[in-house]
Formats: structure tokens, sequence, C-alpha cells
């Protein structure tokens, strides 16, 4: 597949921002998020090959979407706050040669779907982020009449719900429909910046640029999905389990097989983090399109040989992590209590000693990423690629809806022996090289 950038612009505001917004403070929970590039890929079925058109329909949606999402044309300055000064994000048009649209989705591959970004989905250092756009956005337009907009996002200011919110609003300006999305800013008065000492801003080992990421996507489809709820339900009658824990129970289970099949391998503590939507959990819920970063890692730990580490018990594990993070828990976050910068400067502490093995997990079902409608219908099929921090599992929704596509980021020899247990491939029908 040859992919061939013909423009490359920069789409700034339709408006000017108003003086009285041109310092969006991070948030405390901003500052907890990792400086990496996030990346999304929306598939498009188009047979209106009018694209000049829809060049120009694109541009203008997103100058004026970004009107409404003013701190993504802006910079970041000094790590506290983002200067809403409106120089822009990177705008690439494409064209995809030798392929069609249809064979991509039917066999994806990583490198070729890195191609439809803007960007590589990396790591960026502290000194460059007032020189580095917050968004970026390339519109791959292939012979066949297809269309794939690939997206790169700073996960410094928004989480995957804010992105949904973005792209669903930027499509319903697209498509002339009134009821654009207007996102609300009130975190930084929630979530108030606070004093970190160096030892917890620096990346950890998981963010260092020279760890050989590879990533593996996994497609858990009903029928598997149903197995696993089997499994997790046991004998007992508890509420049904999710997709979400059911599969996150799983892979952890397999991580943790492949991790203690090395033969080195001396660990005995592993936890799974979760990254929880504080949204509709918090009293009473936020604005419903509250942008910015509001999602916080909440863990659930094997921390001996003792533990039991049956599946039944690792789902058990996590469904109590998560539900953990109620009402009270949100209250307690806001008051600015330091208890939980404590217990997150003890969790890397223990990872960068090598004392506890980590994976993360991070969910972006039921977002709505099949949403957005920029005229050509809603996509066929929503991806994302490598995103550079290792153990981090991407849980997304299958097309249908009632499946699970699990896309995997692990060190290069890490993989190697995950890839290779048969338990992992008895429920994962496909795999994406």
């Amino acid at each position: 597949m040859e992919v061939e950038i013909i423009s490359r612009d920069t789409i700034k505001p339709s408006s000017p921002t108003p003086s009285h917004f041109k310092a969006y403070n991070l948030t405390s929970l901003d500052q907890m998020m990792p400086p990496v590039f996030v990346p999304i890929l929306l598939f498009y079925t188009n047979t209106n090959t009018n694209t000049t058109t829809g060049t120009k329909c694109l541009k203008e949606s997103l100058s004026k979407c970004l009107t409404k999402f003013y701190p993504l044309a802006g910079r970041i300055e000094d790590g506290i706050f983002v200067d809403c000064n409106d120089e822009g994000v990177d705008y690439l048009e494409a064209e995809v040669i030798n392929c069609s649209l249809s064979d991509v989705v039917a066999n994806p591959n990583i490198d070729s779907l890195k191609r439809l970004l803007p960007c590589e989905p990396r790591i960026l250092e502290s000194k460059s982020w007032s020189e580095s756009p917050l968004l970026a956005v390339q519109v791959n337009r292939f012979q066949c009449g297809g269309v794939v907009i690939g997206m790169c996002i700073s996960h410094k200011v928004a989480d995957a719900f804010s992105l949904s919110s973005f792209i669903n609003g930027w499509s319903c300006i697209a498509r002339g429909d009134g009821e654009a999305i207007a996102p609300h800013f009130g975190l930084p008065t929630l979530f108030p910046r606070i004093d970190m000492d160096q030892e917890f801003e620096a990346t950890d080992e998981g963010t260092k640029r020279e760890n050989k990421i590879v990533t593996k996507r996994l497609v858990f489809n009903a029928s598997n999905i149903a197995r696993l709820r089997e499994k997790a339900q046991g004998s007992s009658s508890m509420k049904t389990p999710t997709r979400v824990e059911v599969v996150s129970a799983f892979i952890w289970k397999r991580f943790m097989s492949s991790d203690q099949s090395k033969s080195h391998a001396t660990r005995k503590s592993y936890s799974a983090c979760h990254a929880v939507n504080l949204r509709k959990r918090r009293v009473p819920p936020l604005a419903e399109h509250g942008f910015g970063n509001m999602s916080i890692a909440t863990s659930a730990s094997l921390t001996s040989e003792k533990d039991d580490n049956e599946y039944c018990s690792l789902f058990g594990k996590i469904r109590g992590a998560i539900r953990g993070i109620d009402g009270e828990f949100v209250k307690k976050l806001e008051s600015g209590d330091e208890w939980f910068l404590d217990h997150i400067k003890a969790e890397m502490r223990h990872a960068s000693k090598g004392e506890r093995v980590q994976i993360n997990f991070s969910s972006w079902c039921k977002l709505g990423f099949y949403d957005p409608d920029f005229g050509w219908g809603r996509p066929v099929w929503v991806s994302t690629t490598t995103i550079s921090l290792k153990n981090l599992v991407i849980l997304m929704d299958t097309r249908i809806g009632d499946g699970i596509e699990a896309w995997v980021n692990m060190l290069e020899d890490d993989m190697v022996g995950f890839e290779s247990d048969p338990e992992l491939f008895a429920l994962a029908s496909e795999i994406t090289i």
C-alpha cells in the first residue's frame, strides 16, 4: 500500500478565542497522563467521488469545530496550561494507491495502518510541548472512493471520551447538523493542578524512547465473550459480567502466565490497572460533554503466590476495583486529598524497581466512535495502532457492538511469549500483525 501526501495545511479556529479564554489550566488528572499522542482511524465506504467539495467541507467544518474545542488549537506552556493562541492543528490530505479500503479492513497490518496517520503516535518530551500541535488530522482517499480519517491527539489534554466528543462534534458540523456538540471546560475548577515532585512527573520505564513496542490486535466475538462470562460467573448468581470485565480478566491471566514462563522471571506480584471514566460516577454527574482528562486508574492486584489466580477470582478483583470508583471516591479526589497521590507514587516505585508487573487497560467501548457521520454514513471500522506505552491494552467495540477488539502493546521480547500462548487463541478469534 502506497500513501502519497498531496497537501499539508494548518487549520485554525474560524473565530478567534476570546482573551478571557486564552489560558486553559491543566488539571491534576492531566498531570497524571503520559505525554503520548493517541491514534485513531475511522474507515468510511464513500460513493461520493467529488473530493474537492469533500476537502473544502472537511476543512471548514474542522475550523468551526476548533472554535468550540478551542484548547486543541493551542500549545502547552511549561506543562502548566494551554496557551489558547489559535495556532491551529496539522491537517494533511493523502491518496492511497494500489490498495482498496476493503482490503485494509479485511487484512489490517499495523505498519500500513500507521501510514494513514498524520504523525507518529510518539512520546513527546516536555521541552517540545510548546512547539507541538495538540491535534493532527490526515484525510486519506482511496481510488475506490473510500476515505479514512486518521487522527493523533495529545493525552495531556484529552481522554478517549473527549476524543469521541470532538470527532462527533466535527462530523455534526460537516453534515450541517444544527445540534452540534457543545463541550464543557469546567475540569480545571474541579481538579486544580497540584505540586508534584520530579520523581512523579518523570516518565517511567514504560515510556522510554528506546523501548521497542509492538502491537497485536485480538478480536473476541460474541460467542467467546459468552464463554468467558460463564467462566466468570461460575456457580454464583452475580450480576452479568460486562464484556470489558471478562476480556480484561482473561488477558490479565494470559499475561501473567506468559511472564511467569520466562526462565528469568522471579517476580510474584502483578497488577491490572483499569482507566475508569469519572463523568457519570460523580455526584452529580459532570456535564454531558465535559472536555479533558476525567479518567483515573484503579488497580487490581495479585500480591503473593497464595492469592487465587484462577480466572473467576481475577474477574472478581477487576470488577471490585472498577466498582470501587464511586461518587464518594470522586468527592475525595476533588477535595485534593494527598492519599491518592501517595498511592500513585508507591505504585510507580513498585513498577520502576521491578517489584510488580503491571498491565494497563483502557476501554473505548460505548464511547460512540462508530457514530461520526461526515456525510458518508457511519464508519465501517474504527481502529487504533501502536501507542508507545508498554503493557497497554486498548479495548474497542467491534462494528456490530457485541464483541471486543483488544489492541495489545508490549515490548517486542514480551510479545513473543504472549502471542505463542495457545490458550490465548482458543478464545481470541483474530490477530493483526
